[in-house]
């Protein structure tokens, strides 16, 4: 974004490239009236601001490009802070590129990614958090993440960072003073005060630390793979979690020769499902291979479901199947219970018998799911999440600054601890925008879409 000319009135189609009812030709900038009043067929310089009207798009020979509605939003009223212009033509690919290069041609310049955005940050529409807040929302793709990207977008998350602020820069003002006046017999809080406000608000940053674990999972999901031997229900059971016929299911074993892959929802999370081959001794070639991805999808799953035929005794291939595979992220399914129960008891913390073909104990099976792809199980109910990774850093290492002057505090030893401390304030202000870096401005927004 280093040559970017902020200054310029810039414009983007704002909807999906393809065939629909409508698309969004979206101008900003203090041309934006301006140039739309050359294409438009009625004059928009008489327009209120943060009204719509109907009208036709023309060229410069005054042939008619298309017939649209067009809003007029005026600065610092907008979204961006700028005068905006949105221009809603018919939807076909070809009649919006028609009105966009026409909005080109008449003095905009084309967006950059998230550059619509990047205006209303820099014009103190939003601050930095709030903006990528915008990027999550529009990618989210379960409600939950639909929940936290709303919140954050509404401030929530700001405001607890603008909390801990306020906090530390209480604390921060103390340290100043006694430093810069040590002979001075000022009366301020005790250094054991000191440290116990900075403990407290500590723990409080951690709290909100750990929360990106979760948060992570609720806007990228987790993978989950399917394992067993031949014949004991895998494919079934994708098929009846997935509930359509995703996999072939048939008696003759190896049936399964590669990894079938489907996306899910279950419960309240994504998921990319995996069934595997059959993972068992044979000198079968295709097989073979199949089951060597077996193995390596095992190693890269977030979470495996181990099936097991309960109506049989556990085999050697089983055994060594159940020697691959990490406890912690196991789920180990007893199939076919409709035929017969199992007998047999494994050192697994997680195990559930279940019919894959008669959809018994499924349910009860998603909830394991759920328990094992987060680690605080009442998440959904938190109203502020970490989703991002660079506020997480950021978090990080503010906590590891006050832990250093927390530490320098013990020894009484104020006059090491203010550089920290600010350091610590400086971390948190990269987290909404107030201290921040062209860099990381670029890196953010350009991983938005045009037209955002």
């Amino acid at each position: 974004m280093h040559n970017i000319n902020i200054n310029d009135t810039i414009s983007a189609i704002s909807t999906p490239i393809g065939t629909g009812a409508i698309s969004i030709v979206r101008l900003s900038g203090k041309d934006a009236v301006a140039i739309a009043n050359k294409l438009f067929s009625k004059d928009i310089l008489k327009f209120k601001s943060h009204t719509i009207h109907y009208g036709k798009i023309l060229d410069k020979n005054k042939n008619i490009i298309d017939s649209v509605m067009l809003s007029i939003m005026k600065g610092p009223n907008s979204y961006t802070g700028e005068d905006i212009i949105e221009i809603n033509c018919h939807g076909g690919l070809e009649i919006t590129k028609n009105v966009f290069e026409e909005t080109l041609k008449n003095g905009a310049r084309a967006a950059e990614p998230g550059e619509f955005t990047l205006r209303a940050f820099l014009n103190n529409k939003l601050d930095l958090a709030q903006a990528e807040a915008v990027q999550e929302l529009i990618s989210a793709n379960s409600n939950a993440a639909i929940k936290f990207a709303k919140n954050n977008l509404e401030g929530l998350l700001s405001k607890e960072i603008k909390y801990f602020q306020k906090e530390l820069s209480e604390v921060a003002a103390i340290l100043e003073a006694w430093v810069d006046f040590p002979e001075e017999d000022l009366e301020f809080d005790s250094f054991e005060n000191i440290q116990k406000k900075l403990s407290i608000i500590i723990e409080q940053m951690k709290k909100l630390s750990h929360t990106y674990y979760d948060g992570k999972v609720i806007f990228e999901g987790k993978s989950i793979c399917i394992v067993g031997t031949p014949n004991v229900g895998k494919s079934s059971l994708m098929n009846s979690l997935l509930k359509k016929d995703r996999s072939i299911v048939t008696n003759i074993k190896g049936t399964t020769r590669d990894i079938l892959e489907d996306n899910i929802k279950i419960k309240n999370l994504n998921y990319r499902l995996i069934d595997t081959a059959g993972i068992r001794n044979t000198s079968e070639i295709i097989e073979k291979e199949g089951i060597k991805r077996s193995k390596k999808a095992i190693e890269d799953s977030d979470i495996v479901i181990l099936v097991l035929d309960s109506t049989k005794n556990l085999s050697k291939d089983d055994f060594e199947l159940i020697d691959l595979l990490d406890p912690k992220k196991t789920i180990v399914t007893f199939n076919k219970i409709d035929l017969k129960k199992s007998d047999y008891k494994l050192s697994f913390p997680h195990i559930i018998e279940i019919s894959a073909k008669e959809n018994i104990n499924i349910d009860e099976l998603k909830d394991k799911i759920e328990f094992l792809s987060l680690n605080d199980i009442n998440a959904f109910n938190e109203e502020i999440i970490i989703t991002n990774k660079r506020h997480k850093s950021s978090l990080d290492n503010s906590i590891n600054y006050l832990i250093k002057v927390l530490n320098n505090l013990l020894t009484n030893s104020a006059e090491f601890v203010t550089l920290d401390m600010r350091d610590a304030l400086k971390e948190l202000s990269s987290i909404i925008g107030t201290d921040v870096t062209e860099d990381i401005l670029s890196s953010i927004f350009n991983n938005f879409c045009i037209g955002k």
